[in-house]
């Protein structure tokens, strides 16, 4: 008992000694450690869109919660609070939905996802009025500096150049119609067989000649009208890849 004792008034001297020691109160980071706090509001004057960007929506169905619980043997287990769910159930748990996918909304981030998508880009299939779009609803949340401007003018050039790609469209396709007419000889008077037979050689090499010489031409114009299809191709798919750059 003495032994006992002993280490009984050893104990008692220590929790009185710590008792009187003097601790600084809970700080704010302290108090966030502790509870559940959103780290926005543990900034002062924080600006709606920023708050936005740390976010969570509300609405989201979480995974269900879980409590521990002590059984009568006193071991601790656990059980949740929400509905029980198969374990056979397929496919991943649903993800809470991200400010942005709010913003947008599924049916517009969707296509966003499609039209930038790597599949979308080897195909040149880049829709850049849906960046565009998509772009314009977060500068409504979030603003950016001079990004209403930018799309305007991304807007402005990607119109003329769809409308030049067309313009370019139409115009190889008529090369391509003249150039077949010219090697079937049906446009420009080149003789058939029986023609042949009432003209000199002299004059049918003439025309032969002159006719090789515009087919030359035309095969230049159209390989150059295709140069420059190209060209506008690749600046609309640079276009899309900028935007989509932004969007992230």
């Amino acid at each position: 008992m003495s032994l006992l004792a002993s280490h009984l008034e050893q104990i008692g001297s220590s929790a009185t000694s710590i008792a009187d020691l003097e601790f600084p109160p809970p700080k704010i980071f302290t108090n966030a450690l502790l509870g559940s706090h959103e780290i926005t509001t543990l900034i002062r004057d924080t600006e709606t869109h920023e708050r936005a960007l740390f976010s969570l929506d509300p609405n989201a169905t979480n995974g269900s919660r879980r409590s521990g619980v002590h059984n009568d043997n006193g071991l601790h287990t656990e059980r949740t609070s929400g509905p029980r769910k198969s374990i056979y159930a397929q496919g991943p748990p649903a993800q809470p939905r991200s400010v942005v996918a709010r913003v947008l909304g599924q049916d517009l981030l969707y296509d966003i996802r499609q039209s930038s998508g790597s599949a979308a880009r080897g195909k040149g299939a880049v829709n850049v009025e849906v960046l565009l779009l998509g772009a314009e609803k977060l500068c409504e949340v979030y603003h950016v500096e001079g990004a209403v401007e930018r799309i305007a003018l991304i807007r402005q050039r990607n119109s003329n150049l769809s409308s030049s790609i067309a313009e370019y469209q139409q115009l190889v396709q008529q090369q391509q119609s003249n150039l077949n007419r010219l090697n079937t000889g049906s446009s420009f008077g080149i003789p058939d067989e029986d023609d042949h037979a009432q003209e000199s050689n002299s004059a049918y090499t003439k025309r032969a000649f002159a006719a090789e010489v515009d087919i030359e031409a035309e095969e230049a114009e159209i390989r150059e009208l295709e140069a420059r299809k190209k060209a506008l191709e690749e600046r609309v798919a640079g276009m899309g890849s900028d935007l989509a750059g932004l969007l992230r």
